[in-house]
């Protein structure tokens, strides 16, 4: 499995094209809702939010891997359910299996999916995404730990 380390610039012009679809598909960004998913959409959500100029963004809390990053069930661990699903775009960083995706598309079917990088495994593809990687590789993000 080849490592491939994306760097800061990488994130900024990602969220930019993601920014940029959302604006073109949604037909009143004013009433539309962002929701970060926790933990990989955190950062993304906010860089969209900025070049979107939207101030509220909520936060769903999805946990697919455990402690020791083996791929397990999708479990929502959030407590805020203050979104529906209608004018509603979920930004994560990753759609490697497409678990999440799916997961959302079945809670949430009137809202979007949207992810910075889609890997081209995924079996259930987001809406908007702004690059493809190879199936084989492991992400780093700027923001992940060693």
């Amino acid at each position: 499995m080849s490592k491939h380390h994306i760097s800061w610039e990488n994130i900024q012009e990602w969220s930019a094209d993601i920014a940029h679809k959302i604006a073109a598909d949604c037909p009143d960004i004013n009433h539309m809702t962002l929701v970060a998913v926790s933990r990989g959409g955190l950062i993304p959500a906010q860089l969209i939010a900025y070049r979107l100029n939207i101030r509220d963004i909520r936060v769903m809390k999805l946990i697919s891997y455990d402690s020791d990053n083996k791929r397990g069930e999708t479990k929502d661990i959030s407590t805020d359910r203050l979104f529906d699903g209608s004018d509603v775009y979920f930004i994560d960083d990753l759609a490697d299996s497409g678990e999440t995706v799916r997961y959302l598309r079945r809670r949430f079917p009137n809202a979007r999916q949207c992810t910075l990088i889609t890997k081209d495994c995924c079996a259930e593809q987001p809406d908007l995404s702004a690059v493809t990687l190879p199936g084989d590789a492991w992400i780093v993000f700027p923001w992940d730990v060693d």
